[in-house]
């Protein structure tokens, strides 16, 4: 059995083809540390449902909905909302996301499949979770321009590299970038990942880094704040 544990719950993921990562951990800290959502909110390609999770634990009073496509991730994220503290306010719809229905939304978290191209895995529920095939950025934004509210908002994350390609295709869509961090392991390399939210307002766009570790391999004071409550080794 694989199991990721946190500070107060657990996510399995042994039948689903993408597992749990601290990124994706660092990604709905960052979302929602400074701004939680109070309506519905929904998490696109959820998995094992861990971002759906998290939206749960640091959105008290929103209500998630997680979209799944594959079956054997479905099984997951059932097993792992059901036994959550915050199963009265999740739910999932299993099937294509671009067919659920979900007007007005607040908010939609989604971390799609990172590489439109090169090798793919031989197994196949891996390979669906990594490339880019019905769940795209180009669809997800599109999407969001649809369904979400006046006031809702658009998370994403991915590589640091699509960040230019992604605004743009969120720019096509509609919506204005208006939260952008780069994250970097360390100081001394480059961004790996980006964290992008956009909304339908246009308005300032505010712009931060955050380096994991410091250049002594510690754990950075802004890295340990966003997620510390969530682990219990950072548990401040």
């Amino acid at each position: 059995m694989a199991e990721f544990l946190f500070s107060d719950f657990s996510v399995r993921d042994d039948r689903c083809g993408q597992k749990v990562c601290s990124d994706s951990v660092l990604f709905a800290a960052w979302t929602w540390a400074s701004h939680p959502a109070e309506g519905l909110v929904l998490d696109i390609g959820t998995g094992s449902g861990v971002l759906a999770l998290l939206t749960a634990r640091m959105c008290p009073r929103a209500r998630v909905t997680a979209v799944e496509l594959a079956p054997e991730a479905c099984a997951d994220a059932r097993e792992n909302f059901a036994s959550s503290p915050w199963s009265p306010r999740l739910s999932l719809a299993e099937g294509s996301y671009e067919s659920f229905d979900a007007d007005n939304a607040e908010a939609i978290i989604c971390n799609p499949p990172f590489f439109a191209n090169g090798a793919l895995s031989s197994d196949r529920r891996r390979a669906d979770a990594r490339h880019e095939g019905s769940l795209s950025y180009e669809g997800v934004v599109r999407y969001a321009s649809r369904v979400l509210g006046d006031k809702g908002r658009l998370a994403l994350m991915g590589p640091a590299e699509r960040e230019a390609e992604v605004i743009f295709a969120a720019e096509l869509a509609g919506l204005k970038a208006r939260r952008l961090a780069r994250v970097r392991t360390s100081p001394r390399k480059d961004a790996t990942r980006g964290f992008w939210e956009f909304s339908r307002a246009d308005g300032p766009l505010s712009t931060e880094e955050i380096v994991i570790r410091n250049a002594d391999g510690k754990y950075s004071d802004g890295y340990i704040a966003l997620v510390g409550e969530l682990y219990h080794h950072l548990k401040q």
